[in-house]
């Protein structure tokens, strides 16, 4: 994390969490899911509810339409608990139907023992963790300019990865749900290793205001680049 970014965000802390953030349980995006040139079915990232002990659950479900379901059919939801004041992650239950490959999992982070309790493996992190839609949400939260750039560490159900997100600049980007000046983040990974299916998003453009709402997303998977782009806030 670049040291003005972080000084911003320490001066802002005590400010910021005592007050409303750019969403609200309750809110739905709704994406159109597919590739570069054509559309194949939705996606949508819920915030579903807070619990009392300070626990944000946000719920993730990607589907393909009725004509993709005869090529490759998708069914996947991602269960998310996260701490709903940093934004880390506590647990993640996921469902993945995928062409006809299935696959049920659940992650435990224990933060305190600064461990990961994910399927038969337990792994150490010495720094708080984020899953790749947790860490959407985290960066609406930071007071984000041109240049900064800020380190994770991303688990995603699978493996762990520490990434660098840079803002690169700011672009004007046209969706199904309107056009928007946008910030463009871009990840790298700092093991000097590629970007693969395991590591989720490759760019995201958030916009350039207060509410900080993803309006494009491109995400690697094993079978190419899928792009969402915003299509109703509810």
């Amino acid at each position: 994390m670049s040291y003005r970014l972080l000084l911003v965000i320490l001066a802002c802390f005590s400010a910021t969490w005592g007050q409303d953030l750019p969403f609200k349980v309750g809110e739905t995006l709704i994406y159109t899911t597919g590739f570069r040139l054509f559309s194949a079915g939705t996606s949508t990232m819920e915030i579903v509810k807070q619990d009392e002990d300070s626990v944000l659950h946000i719920v993730s479900q990607v589907r393909t339409g009725d004509f993709f379901d005869h090529l490759y059919r998708i069914r996947d939801r991602i269960d998310l608990w996260l701490d709903s004041r940093t934004l880390e992650l506590r647990h993640m239950l996921r469902d993945i139907y995928e062409g006809g490959y299935e696959r049920r999992d659940t992650t435990y982070v224990d933060r305190e023992a600064g461990l990961i309790y994910a399927r038969r493996d337990t792994l150490t992190v010495a720094e708080p963790v984020f899953d790749p839609i947790g860490a959407i949400y985290y960066f609406r939260t930071l007071p984000l300019a041109i240049d900064d750039e800020v380190h994770l560490a991303i688990f995603d159900g699978r493996r762990l990865r520490k990434i660098a997100i840079t803002v690169s600049g700011v672009e004007l980007i046209k969706v199904p749900a309107g056009e928007f000046e946008c910030l463009v983040l871009k990840p790298t990974p700092l093991d000097n290793k590629r970007l693969t299916s395991a590591d989720g998003i490759l760019h995201l453009w958030l916009t350039d205001d207060q509410r900080r709402i993803p309006v494009r997303i491109e995400q690697k998977a094993s079978f190419g680049t899928i792009v969402l782009k915003l299509a109703e806030v509810k």
